[in-house]
């Protein structure tokens, strides 16, 4: 998996600027983007959850749910990658990526 460039100054001003599900939904498409590069069939739903949103992700057949929490999206605005690091994070611990 290549290593993606990060602009923190960019990410900030998108989390700032854009309401929670909207940045959850711009991350969670920059994520299955770098995904399909390496992984092909990737599909993913944001889904309304009682403490935020679960992404569930279809990656080669695998299904991997993940919890985007109400107070990690309101951290994004200081912490702009933190909901890609947890993703990433979650595919590691699942054996999807190294």
């Amino acid at each position: 998996m290549r290593e993606v460039e990060r602009n923190e100054i960019v990410r900030k001003i998108i989390a700032n600027r854009r309401p929670r599900d909207e940045f959850a939904r711009f991350v969670v498409t920059c994520v299955s983007q770098q995904l399909k590069e390496t992984h092909g069939d990737v599909g993913v739903e944001i889904i309304e959850a009682e403490r935020g949103y679960d992404s569930v992700w279809s990656i080669n057949g695998r299904e991997v749910v993940v919890l985007l929490e109400t107070e990690e999206l309101k951290r994004a605005k200081e912490q702009p990658y933190a909901i890609d690091d947890k993703l990433w994070l979650s595919f590691r611990q699942e054996g999807i990526v190294k």
